[in-house]
């Protein structure tokens, strides 16, 4: 062998063995450790939902197999958890995050209350990709999507996306819904839509809705009558639910609504501090994009009827490169829609 093969040769050997030695300290790192999963609300909620099955299933899949707990960290709409991945967590790969993917618009909207930039997290992806839905009782009396163009529907406000989707649509296309606000939660709401008290329900996360909303479907009490968001949800249009990008004809409004739901590509998103290690990085991601493949958690979700759809986080940083390259204008009229529909993230 040449003195240039034997050199190769070595260089190949150095190289694997560089290799094993960084997975093998990713593993001899985590042996023995729990990682933390903070979640930006309270127990009980969807985000701890998604954050304790993931919890369930995640540390098989990371190299030393470390275990995992749960920490809710509600406040100030998932604000306070966010700040505290940002500016406080520790770094080092044992703290990652659930948090909530609407809180993008306070960041463009230059809220005073962010202390975080979300390109910047490590982002592990998403455990789901969702549409909101607009549910409604036979009477409603809505026959079809145009229907919601001229015919008034009273529905049920819960504070958050139950408000301000309605009033969007209301604001944007025209739709006439008249909220009648102060339900504590859509709980609350469904009891009423069958009570007779209002007539449906609009910002409703399908993948809540599904789970929450089972009974009443299965019943004939409410059925789901407009799909919101940039893409079609397979579940939603085999059921043939009417897409609303489909009754927005002008161009301008188009592309407002595509600005204020691309977040839904992200609706479940996981994170880690910015500048944790690279190699931990890429362990936790390669372990959850392998977590929600995983036959366990997918049959436990079915049980549970939890959507579970990975958005990569290639896939998550191009919704978020949406978001903040649309041209400033539509920035400027999104963010004001959102203003005017009441939406608390940009209060001042």
């Amino acid at each position: 062998m040449t003195i240039r093969g034997t050199a190769a040769m070595l260089l190949g050997f150095l190289a694997l063995g560089a290799s094993a030695q960084a997975q093998e300290s990713v593993a001899e790192f985590y042996k023995g450790k729990q990682i933390r999963i903070i979640v930006g609300s309270a127990a009980g909620g969807g985000f701890d939902l998604y954050a304790r099955y993931v919890a369930r299933h995640l540390g098989k899949h990371v190299p030393g197999n470390p275990g995992f707990i749960v920490q809710n960290m509600p406040g100030a709409g998932g604000l306070v958890a966010s700040n505290h991945m940002y500016t406080r967590a520790p770094k080092d790969g044992l703290t990652i995050a659930i948090l909530q993917g609407p809180l993008t618009y306070a960041q463009i909207g230059k809220s005073p209350n962010v202390q975080f930039d979300m390109r910047a997290f490590g982002w592990l992806g998403s455990a789901n990709i969702t549409s909101n839905t607009c549910v409604f009782s036979k009477r409603a009396g809505v026959a079809t999507a145009n229907d919601l163009l001229t015919k008034s529907v009273v529905i049920g406000g819960t504070g958050g996306s139950t408000d301000f989707v309605p009033n969007l649509l209301n604001a944007l296309i025209r739709t006439k819904f008249n909220i009648v606000k102060g339900y504590k939660s859509t709980s609350s709401v469904l009891p009423a839509i069958e009570r007779g008290e209002v007539d449906g329900l609009c910002g409703w996360g399908w993948d809540s809705a599904r789970v929450n909303g089972r009974d009443y479907f299965a019943r004939g009490v409410i059925s789901v009558g407009l799909e919101c968001a940039n893409e079609r949800n397979p579940e939603l249009a085999a059921r043939g639910v009417p897409f609303l990008m489909d009754l927005t004809k002008d161009e301008e409004t188009k592309k407002v609504l595509s600005f204020l739901f691309s977040y839904l590509v992200f609706i479940r998103p996981f994170v880690a501090p910015p500048g944790i290690p690279t190699d931990r990085l890429k362990a936790l991601q390669d372990a959850f994009a392998a977590t929600l493949k995983d036959p366990e958690l997918l049959a436990e979700a079915k049980r549970g009827g939890v959507e579970i759809r990975y958005a990569s986080p290639a896939r998550v940083m191009g919704a978020l490169n949406d978001i903040f390259d649309a041209p400033e204008a539509i920035q400027i009229r999104a963010l004001e829609e959102l203003r005017k529909a009441g939406w608390e993230g940009l209060r001042r």
